[in-house]
């Protein structure tokens, strides 16, 4: 009489089924350890491309200073000198955390102002530079115009503004001839801004009225085009 063969059968699929989940585990477990060393890898490459880049020098050396002389030290009954005595080693800085290259730049002192100003503008026409308004303190407001000429190094030509100017963040712009003065803040102690608008012809000197606009600004930023 033959025996049943249900268990056997059933003890079999179950072991080929177990086989295949461990394999498709082992098989997801080496995807998942090669797509991370791939991304290591890449970031690796792109963080050394990037520090790298096409500059000539990814570092900044700061030139030596000096620094006050070190007494000389003994060895063996002899005294030895410091060959680097009085110079401060070298640093050298990543470009990651220091200044981009830049050319020096060299200041010359101009005369002095005629006033103290905060918060006035000034705007340059050939070899003129017209400065206008401003806080002299909190409690006073200038109310005119000085003119700076670069050739000779002076001040002079001083004249007044529209009473109804703002006296400080004005917005300006010029044509080479005619200033823009738009809107601004009107008067002293911090004060609301106006809408009125005015337009100086430097060659005469005269102001002229423009339409104000629809509502009253601080400080525009302007652009002749």
């Amino acid at each position: 009489m033959a025996r049943p063969t249900t268990g056997k059968h059933t003890s079999a699929t179950t072991r080929l089924i177990l086989g295949c989940v461990l394999l498709l585990v082992l098989a997801l477990g080496a995807d998942l350890l090669w797509a991370s060393s791939s991304r290591f890898y890449s970031s690796l490459s792109i963080s050394n491309n990037w520090s790298a880049g096409d500059s000539p020098s990814t570092t900044i050396i700061l030139p030596q200073q000096q620094r006050p002389p070190s007494p000389p030290h003994k060895a063996k009954g002899k005294t030895v000198k410091d060959k680097n005595q009085g110079v401060t080693p070298e640093r050298v800085l990543s470009a990651t955390f220091a200044d981009l290259p830049a050319p020096e730049l060299k200041w010359e002192k101009m005369a002095d102002a005629p006033v103290p100003r905060l918060d006035g503008a000034a705007i340059q026409i050939k070899n003129l530079l017209y400065v206008f308004a401003g806080y002299g303190t909190i409690d006073y407001v200038h109310s005119h115009v000085d003119i700076y000429n670069f050739t000779d190094n002076t001040w002079g030509g001083r004249f007044d503004m529209p009473k109804e100017m703002a006296h400080s963040h004005l917005g300006m712009a010029t044509d080479g001839r005619y200033i823009y003065v738009v809107t601004g803040q009107y008067g002293p102690q911090c004060r609301g801004p106006t809408a009125r608008t005015f337009v100086l012809d430097t060659e005469t000197k005269k102001w002229q009225d423009m339409p104000p606009l629809p509502v009253p600004r601080y400080m525009q930023m302007l652009n002749y085009a």
